[in-house]
């Protein structure tokens, strides 16, 4: 089988799954002979900074020394991104190999009617290569959710994560914050340690505690009071924590949440034996790169692309123009999802822009370019609509001087679409 072969088969699997996903991994990982079992998984979960705090915990891990897997969604340019180790993706001949190996088993589920998705059968794929290699550790994202989520079939995770919870993806996990977070508390384990992440929204810390008091799991809050701000700009933060100097060139005071996480994160993993030295940390987040993550992609005009697509993380782009690009003239692309709040996307950020042009992303569910543009018009933001990424570009290009501001947002499609393509508008040489 092919690379190309195997991306295809993936693709005849549903894209999102029904319930029974952990039922349905474990039992394939049981007929592989269960290789999770051999691995130690950091299990993160939450609505906004998952990847963000992966990267970071990845990184240092390696730094010191440590084989690293690392599982993340979604990808940006490659699709082999969401599996890697030490910095490096699973080989195409890899992936090709190992499909063939557990495509079989989805097979034999849907023609008892029992239908895997494709995120589904990528977390099988994903635990079967970190054993085959040997990992030492594992920095395993969640995806949607927690307790009914695939990724929630990890035997020996010395610490579990919850990052900031926000309201997203509420037909599956709930209309309200306290459900929301009450799903995700489902990765806790029987007598472990949860690190939870600072600012956190009211309702999600009594519900963390609640649930772990029914796990006899313990619970660390991550403290932003330990850190304090150096210096900051658009091209990331200086910071003491506990008297140690990092420099985090992920930038927004969000990054810095996470960071904050991170460290504490760290902490736990140290009181269970891993041995991550202050060097360790300095160096893991020096080199630490996340696309499509406030990712300065060129400087005249600025051009700055940002995944930002639900409330949370909508905040966070907010707060991040406001902090590093007041009394900047900004044109924005935005393209979203149909599923997504692009009611509260359009009503914060209206009045920021100088124009917004909209797009579609190239995905199934993408709202449509015209129906986006009216809604920024509802709120008197001046906008139009473009045909495609391209066209989008062509407009934006028309709009923005050598010192004013392009800002790509509202969906990772969107984000993904346009990093492949500014190079032939706003980067020729």
């Amino acid at each position: 089988m092919t690379f190309e072969t195997a991306m295809e088969r993936l693709g005849t699997l549903r894209r999102f799954g029904s319930p029974g996903a952990p039922e349905r991994v474990d039992w394939i990982l049981k007929r592989l002979g269960e290789p999770q079992r051999k691995l130690r998984l950091i299990h993160v979960a939450g609505t906004n900074g998952k990847g963000s705090t992966c990267a970071m915990l990845a990184s240092v891990l390696q730094q010191a020394g440590y084989r690293t897997g690392l599982f993340i969604s979604p990808y940006i340019v490659d699709f082999r991104e969401r599996i890697q180790i030490n910095g490096i993706m699973i080989p195409k001949e890899e992936f090709a190999g190992l499909m063939e190996q557990v495509f079989p088993y989805a097979e034999q589920l849907q023609s008892a009617g029992d239908h895997m998705s494709e995120f589904e059968l990528l977390t099988v794929l994903a635990l079967l290569w970190f054993s085959q290699r040997d990992c030492d550790v594992v920095v395993w994202e969640a995806g949607i959710g927690g307790k009914k989520d695939s990724t929630n079939v990890a035997a020996c995770v010395p610490v579990t994560v919850l990052t900031s919870v926000s309201l997203d993806h509420t037909e599956l996990l709930g209309d309200t914050i306290e459900e929301i977070t009450r799903d995700k508390c489902g990765i806790m384990k029987p007598g472990g340690t949860m690190v939870l992440a600072p600012n956190q929204q009211d309702g999600v810390a009594p519900v963390v505690l609640e649930e772990a008091k029914k796990r006899d799991s313990r619970v660390v809050q991550a403290c932003m009071e330990e850190i304090k701000v150096l210096r900051t700009d658009l091209h990331g933060t200086d910071f003491l924590y506990r008297a140690s100097r990092f420099h985090l060139p992920l930038t927004g005071a969000h990054q810095l949440l996470n960071a904050c996480t991170v460290l504490t994160v760290i902490e736990q993993l140290c009181k269970k034996g891993f041995c991550i030295a202050a060097e360790h940390i300095q160096q893991g987040l020096e080199r630490v790169r996340f696309p499509a993550r406030w990712e300065v992609m060129g400087e005249q005009p600025l051009v700055i692309i940002d995944g930002a697509h639900n409330p949370g993380g909508i905040d966070a782009l907010k707060e991040a123009v406001m902090q590093y690009l007041p009394d900047r003239k900004i044109t924005a692309i935005a393209g979203a999802l149909q599923d997504k709040d692009t009611d509260y996307m359009t009503r914060s950020l209206s009045g920021m822009f100088a124009h917004v042009v909209t797009v579609a992303p190239a995905h199934p569910r993408a709202l449509d370019a015209k129906v986006f543009a009216g809604l920024w018009l509802g709120y008197g933001q001046q906008a139009c609509a473009a045909g495609d990424m391209e066209e989008a570009l062509r407009k934006a290009k028309r709009l923005v001087g050598k010192n004013d501001v392009l800002l790509v947002f509202g969906s990772f499609f969107t984000a993904a679409e346009a990093r492949e393509k500014l190079k032939y508008h706003f980067m020729e040489k």
